[in-house]
């Protein structure tokens, strides 16, 4: 058993490190992608979202998420 998990490449629409935005609540939120999974052929999205007081939105879905121009 090895301390280091096999990265495993997920074909997402979106990067790490990446702004975006999605919709949460009726409100549309903006923040940065910090973790990209695969579970069950869906791809979820921890996204660090906020200015002064940041929170992490966790396990959204690619269909939710827009791309920032």
């Amino acid at each position: 058993m090895g301390l280091f998990k096999k990265k495993i490449k997920i074909d997402s629409k979106f990067n790490k490190d990446e702004f975006v935005a999605f919709h949460m609540n009726n409100d549309l939120k903006h923040g940065v992608i910090k973790n990209i999974k695969l579970v069950d052929g869906i791809i979820y999205y921890d996204i660090n979202v906020g200015g002064e007081a940041t929170w992490l939105a966790k396990d959204i879905s690619e269909d939710k998420i827009l791309k920032i121009k």
